[in-house]
């Protein structure tokens, strides 16, 4: 996979590149949501893993623009949207919906979209979950990433009030924190 990326966009990282390989297992004959896309890392791949669909979402312009291009430079068929999360995104049903948004917490004076969670580093995280309900398929599975810097205990216990489980399926240590991609779907 080729990828070309801008200054403003979030540039594949460990985060991207584990998230990534669970995507490559998942994404076959499904219709998949890239929330979040930065440079289309995660899109690109499902489309190019055997997506039914690839669907890609970011408020940065410019990352709507570098995932655009690189589609093209790896001919493959993604559907880009400009939207802040779902506002945009026309009604629709995904079975697989990626997201890895900015997850750390900051102190909102030297915020940077690309990285800034908010004050807890799970703001972010936990608008995205208020609203994907009416973009899920009813089996369908999310996958995302937070921190070992972000408030975990308030996170679990939100998305359990709001019916959805979640898993840690894999983790990896950067420097002096712990990223982990969680699996969530709604409960039953």
């Amino acid at each position: 996979m080729q990828l070309n990326v801008r200054d403003s966009v979030y540039d594949p990282m460990e985060d991207s590149y584990m998230m990534q390989k669970e995507v490559q297992k998942r994404a076959r004959d499904k219709k998949v949501l890239d929330m979040g896309t930065g440079s289309g890392i995660q899109s690109i791949s499902a489309a190019l893993s055997g997506a039914k669909e690839a669907f890609a979402v970011d408020l940065n312009p410019e990352a709507v623009k570098c995932c655009k291009e690189n589609a093209k430079l790896n001919n493959v068929e993604v559907s880009v949207i400009q939207s802040n999360l779902f506002e945009k995104l026309p009604k629709n049903r995904f079975d697989l919906v990626v997201f890895n948004p900015p997850y750390l917490p900051s102190d909102g004076q030297h915020d940077d979209l690309r990285w800034s969670g908010g004050y807890e580093g799970i703001e972010v995280i936990l608008e995205f979950f208020q609203q994907v309900s009416d973009y899920l398929a009813k089996d369908g599975e999310i996958l995302f990433i937070f921190s070992s810097h972000a408030n975990q205990d308030k996170l679990k216990k939100v998305l359990a009030k709001m019916g959805f489980s979640l898993e840690v399926i894999d983790k990896k240590r950067i420097f002096h924190e712990e990223i982990y991609l969680g699996l969530s779907g709604r409960r039953i």
